[in-house]
């Protein structure tokens, strides 16, 4: 309700602007277009037109908006200082030339700018980055082995705009690292399962599970709920596809470690149902380590006071994915991107191996993590 509630109050705000460009019902038609042009791009995602719609039309309106918002910063500025020294009619005929050539500037400014965005940040968002880490465990796990790797992405989006080479790089890389888990963190598709099959998907996401010595375990996310709603079943699908799909639930594997799944808080609402407590998800074995997977980093729930997790892995963030994105995504979550700690539990925040939406990057990677798993 509250993204419904900005998304009001800026399609309010970018139409009584741009509809100043010209006066009559002129300036109100190209408000109007630029408002469809959002609208229909959302409804066509499906399909690869659409998508590259959403591309410019989602990062002209981040653009737009903030532009928008300093010009009338500066408008209300300029008020301040002439109605002083001019009546207050002579202000306003001057006024209405000013936000007519201002509206159009700012207007010229932001699609200018959202195309360098999409020419720029498309090949950002394709060429994901490979992060490492070490991270040392409690030496109480005497029978755990010296130490294991694990792979770990999120957010992978699938969509039309999706490339397949993007996708076979993703498996290269995975397959030549050897880890003994491969860990997918939630938001795998905002396409159906019977899409991804057809582009033949199905067989390069079973091929990056096979990569794993051990397991490839993986957890939903907020945009299988829009799926779920849709009729696809991605759980099922991930385990046809040689993937163990956690939906609250715990599971270990000898004695390397035990993993714990969250079903996405906006899934569980879709579901309307209650995520299961985390003490409910305890292990049934103490000699490894501990590693939760939940999509969304809001930490531990309140009120639980059981053993924490050894670590755990999050995404959704995309660390903001784009300007200003990049700079509000830090007033938002108190650990949005990587290396950190959350409720005395030490987590990793993800930016994702792709983008939502607009297949864009500036000011952010796309990556996936190397993660060593050691013992001090």
């Amino acid at each position: 309700m509250i993204f419904l509630g900005i998304l009001l109050l800026a399609v309010i705000i970018l139409y009584v602007t741009i509809s100043k460009v010209q006066e009559g019902k002129i300036g109100k038609l190209i408000a109007l277009g630029f408002l469809l042009l959002i609208f229909i791009s959302m409804n066509l995602r499906d399909y690869w037109i659409g998508s590259v719609l959403l591309t410019f039309s989602a990062v002209w309106l981040c653009q737009a908006l903030w532009m928008f918002i300093v010009f009338h910063l500066i408008r209300g500025g300029r008020f301040l200082i002439l109605s002083k020294k001019h009546p207050v009619s002579h202000y306003h005929e001057k006024n209405k030339v000013f936000v007519r050539r201002g509206a159009r500037v700012v207007l010229g400014l932001s699609v200018l700018l959202t195309l360098v965005f999409c020419v720029v940040g498309y090949g950002v968002n394709e060429d994901f980055k490979i992060r490492s880490a070490e991270v040392y465990l409690p030496q109480k796990y005497e029978k755990a082995p010296a130490e294991f790797e694990v792979v770990f992405f999120s957010d992978i989006h699938f969509d039309p705009m999706f490339s397949r080479e993007k996708l076979e790089r993703l498996v290269g890389v995975i397959d030549s690292i050897q880890p003994h888990f491969v860990l997918f963190g939630g938001d795998m598709a905002d396409v159906s399962t019977t899409f991804l099959d057809s582009l033949g998907f199905d067989t390069l996401v079973t091929s990056m599970a096979k990569s794993a010595k051990v397991a490839a375990v993986s957890i939903n996310g907020n945009h299988e709920a829009m799926q779920e709603r849709r009729g696809s079943d991605l759980g099922s699908w991930l385990k046809n596809a040689s993937w163990i799909f956690l939906d609250d639930s715990t599971t270990c594997f000898g004695d390397y470690a035990c993993f714990t799944g969250r079903t996405d808080f906006q899934v569980a609402r879709s579901r309307e149902v209650e995520r299961r407590g985390l003490g409910e998800l305890l292990p049934s074995v103490t000699h490894v380590p501990w590693i939760l997977l939940d999509h969304q980093p809001k930490g531990i729930e309140e009120g639980y006071l059981g053993p924490l997790p050894d670590f755990a892995f999050s995404g959704h963030t995309h660390d903001g994915q784009f300007f200003p994105g990049t700079l509000v995504i830090k007033l938002i979550w108190p650990l949005y991107y990587g290396l950190g700690v959350l409720d005395n539990v030490r987590w990793l925040v993800s930016s994702g191996v792709d983008s939502w939406g607009p297949a864009v990057r500036i000011g952010s990677n796309t990556e996936i993590w190397h993660v060593r798993f050691k013992y001090k």
